[in-house]
């Protein structure tokens, strides 16, 4: 078997903005589409990562980075520079200097900078003041969790764009038993799916109890 399958990946659809669950998070989307600077910012499970995909798969020419500094010699011919977790490269001198000079750099280039954190970026440890200074001067934008009320429509929509059928029954089943954090929601539903998939089983509320570890009261 497929190993992608049995893990449940395949169902799951490339990040795009039509496939983000908005929520109160429309004004935040709108500054990030537009602005020169954006510094995006938010707790985990909120979709940071998802908006930055997005904004790579609407702009072809766009560099999207992870888990390593920018290249001078590779990333500045490009109109949008996009750096998941900047805050990840932050606290080693290398990728500051780094982020720092790619930073001059495209000053010149007139490319537009997104990144994304879990922090605002005075509450990062910077260790260069310099690169500090620079990026304090990013527009902040918050994203802001799904609250609570919409925690149900939440797990929906993400079962409906991976293809995961569930029920309104059991997804009140599920959200009566975990933390109601985006996070756990997220990490439940694939979970489920992974067991579903591999035990060629529905989702019902005996089989999540038995997935999950639930008791039977």
């Amino acid at each position: 078997m497929n190993e992608k399958v049995g893990l449940g990946l395949t169902t799951a659809s490339e990040a795009s903005f039509e496939t983000f669950f908005v929520g109160q998070n429309e004004i935040a989307l709108n500054r990030v589409r537009q602005g020169e600077r954006v510094w995006l910012f938010g707790e985990g499970a909120t979709g940071k990562s998802h908006v930055l995909r997005s904004l790579a798969r609407e702009l072809s020419e766009a560099r999207y980075i992870t888990e390593h500094p920018p290249s001078l010699d590779e990333d500045l011919v490009t109109p949008l520079l996009l750096i998941d977790d900047i805050d990840q490269l932050c606290g080693v001198e290398e990728n500051e200097y780094a982020l720092f000079a790619v930073y001059e750099a495209t000053d010149f280039t007139k490319t537009r900078w997104v990144v994304s954190a879990h922090s605002a970026p005075n509450e990062v440890s910077f260790l260069y003041r310099d690169l500090a200074s620079r990026m304090s001067l990013f527009e902040r934008v918050e994203l802001m969790p799904v609250p609570e009320s919409a925690r149900a429509n939440l797990l929906k929509f993400w079962a409906n764009d991976r293809a995961i059928g569930i029920t309104d029954d059991v997804i009140q089943f599920l959200l009566d038993r975990i933390p109601r954090t985006q996070e756990s929601l997220w990490d439940s539903l694939q979970k489920l799916d992974r067991s579903s998939m591999l035990e060629n089983r529905t989702l019902t509320i005996p089989f999540v109890r038995e997935v999950m570890g639930f008791d039977k009261s």
